[in-house]
């Protein structure tokens, strides 16, 4: 089973850099141009586009003048060689569309999605000014507790609508999380590219709706490792991630795509972020460990109740106490097992390569023991231990 995964952290969907221009006034001190073949092209006879402003590996991203309002756009189109696979094409189309559905302040605008025959289908959004998460990250490299919070509650209502709506992110992500406003001030986030969604609503069968090794593999669960069901608490998993790396500047398993990385999140506890942040607010940290548990049933049953404890760290600073209740665990011990024979034959290996620390991976033969899988892994996680209270160091 060969992971589908994106490795970039930067993301491409909105570059916004300040620098004279040309263009209209709207375009002018406000986003850097790139010069494109497209440049002036009408789409649809409404999008005039402006300028190129970054490409991926398989999308372009232009600014565009809406000719009804004369207002800024931007435009995301898949690239012809993206837009000849099937499976890629359906994602982008799903994703868009479904994007489109959802309305709340968190979430990026999709304000149409076009397929026109011949050509790669395209999606309008609202244009956003400000930075990517990733992008401030990687310039400041971490970001204060309290700031954390107050996006980290916005990030989560957001989610709150989404799964509501029966839609599970599946990439969550600091490139897919838009800060707005001027750079280092964000004044809100939003969730963007809902490209790897999941529909859990619908019933329409094809490449979109088939379980695959989707999302980015820092940031992917352990149900999402091995292609099983995914659902809220998957994307739980991921922004436990993001909360880690947003506080502490590193990720709990920060290592390139490969064996070792995917070993890490099926088997490995995270580690306290306090051993890296001693200042943390220990319901917080509680908060993220509890966010990055294996086993979907030890995490936050939902994104809402995850909201509602934000909204309490938040809004009730913590007594002066060393201590923090840890919820006991559902699932003891807290070890993700697989659902499909597949899943069951690839976490084997891997159960073999993190003992045998080989340099290589091969998928053995497919059996439906799992000794070797709970030989490795770890009894009960790192400072959580049932019964017992986590104590801020």
């Amino acid at each position: 089973m060969k992971p589908m995964v994106s490795r970039k952290r930067k993301h491409f969907h909105h570059i916004v850099r300040p620098r004279a221009h040309t263009h209209p006034t709207f375009v002018s001190d406000t986003y850097r141009l790139q010069p494109s073949p497209c440049t002036g092209r009408m789409l649809g006879g409404r999008y005039e586009i402006l300028g190129l402003l970054d490409r991926g590996g398989s999308s372009e991203v232009y600014l565009a003048k809406d000719a009804l309002g004369e207002l800024p756009v931007i435009v995301k189109m898949l690239t012809e060689v993206a837009a000849a696979d099937t499976q890629h094409r359906e994602r982008f189309i799903v994703g868009a569309r479904l994007t489109m559905a959802l309305d709340h302040p968190a979430i990026v605008r999709v304000l149409s999605v076009e397929t026109p025959f011949g050509a790669p289908p395209y999606m309008i959004m609202e244009a956003l000014q400000g930075e990517s998460l990733a992008q401030y990250l990687d310039r400041e490299n971490t970001m204060s507790q309290s700031m954390t919070l107050a996006l980290a509650r916005q990030i989560a209502s957001g989610l709150v609508a989404a799964h509501g709506a029966g839609i599970i992110h599946r990439d969550i992500k600091p490139a897919n999380l838009f800060l707005l406003g001027p750079q280092g001030s964000p004044s809100g986030i939003k969730i963007i590219d809902f490209g790897l969604s999941k529909d859990l609503f619908s019933i329409v069968s094809g490449p979109a709706s088939v379980n695959l090794v989707l999302g980015t593999a820092q940031y992917m669960a352990p149900e999402q490792v091995l292609a099983d069901p995914i659902d809220g608490r998957t994307d739980i998993y991921a922004f436990g991630i993001v909360l880690f790396g947003m506080l502490t500047g590193v990720l709990p398993f920060d290592l390139n795509l490969g064996p070792d990385l995917f070993c890490h999140q099926l088997f490995s506890p995270a580690p306290p972020p306090s051993w890296l942040l001693e200042d943390i607010d220990c319901r917080l940290e509680q908060l993220i460990l509890r966010c990055v548990r294996k086993h979907p049933d030890n995490r936050f049953d939902s994104m809402q109740s995850l909201l509602d404890e934000l909204i309490a760290i938040e809004s009730h600073p913590l007594a002066r106490s060393n201590e923090v209740s840890v919820p006991l665990l559902r699932r003891h011990p807290d070890l993700y097992v697989p659902q499909n024979s597949e899943g069951r034959g690839v976490a084997q290996n891997l159960a073999r390569f993190s003992r045998s620390g080989a340099a290589t991976m091969h998928i053995p033969q497919l059996s439906d023991g799992l000794d070797d899988l709970l030989d490795v892994a770890e009894v009960e996680p790192m400072r959580e231990r049932s019964g017992t209270r986590l104590s801020r160091r």
